[in-house]
């Protein structure tokens, strides 16, 4: 006569789940944007240059023998205007790195956080989906993580950013080294000091700084 199986504990099924919850939640963390208030006042315009355009020369000329058709000399210009932006200028998109804490124990794993703020005076639309973002882990001169090295099924999240209004994804690094095409890496990051670049498309963050003890 067979044995019966044994049901596993009520215990035992919920660890489950939540094993399956905390993996699914490690999967769309990089997808997964939330809206902070925007801090101190809004800026009405972008604090960089504004575009200067000078007007073309303009021909003609007086009774006191005006220049010929083509000839340059004596032309004159009109004075340079000044055009105010009118849309939401690249320059405006701004990323930034930071983490949660500046150093995580032994048994801590790093929370990476991307912010992305909109510090002009239009409204903004900014693809923040896996295919533009990268979390990007260095110690020194050598590549430690990024999250391309295994990025499958890339997609886009288009959203609009208000003027001062900021989005920011958080990932959490699980010590592990990666490498380009996925390879496997055996070796463990060792305890000592990391720097975090975050990177949106073509758009830089600075160098948020942290440590492993």
């Amino acid at each position: 006569m067979p044995t019966p199986r044994r049901r596993s504990s009520p215990a035992v099924y919920r660890r489950r789940r939540l094993v399956v919850l905390l993996a699914m939640l490690v999967v769309v963390g990089l997808i997964v944007w939330g809206s902070i208030a925007a801090v101190g006042a809004l800026r009405a315009a972008t604090t960089a240059d504004p575009d200067v355009t000078a007007n073309p020369p303009e021909g003609g000329g007086g009774d006191d023998g005006s220049p010929s058709e083509g000839d340059g000399a004596g032309a004159s210009k009109s004075p340079e205007s000044t055009e105010e932006p009118t849309s939401c200028q690249p320059r405006d998109v701004v990323v930034k790195a930071s983490t949660e804490q500046r150093r995580y124990g032994p048994e801590e794993n790093p929370v990476l956080v991307m912010t992305v703020e909109n510090s002009g005076g239009f409204d903004c639309e900014v693809n923040v989906g896996t295919g533009e973002q990268e979390f990007l882990v260095r110690s020194g001169d050598d590549r430690i993580f990024s999250t391309g090295d295994c990025l499958e099924n890339p997609s886009d999240l288009h959203i609009t950013l208000k003027p001062g209004q900021q989005e920011t994804a958080r990932f959490t690094w699980e010590r592990v080294r990666s490498a380009p095409g996925c390879q496997a890496v055996s070796a463990k990051p060792r305890p000592g000091t990391y720097v975090f670049e975050a990177k949106l498309g073509n758009r830089d963050s600075n160098v948020a700084v942290f440590e492993l003890q």
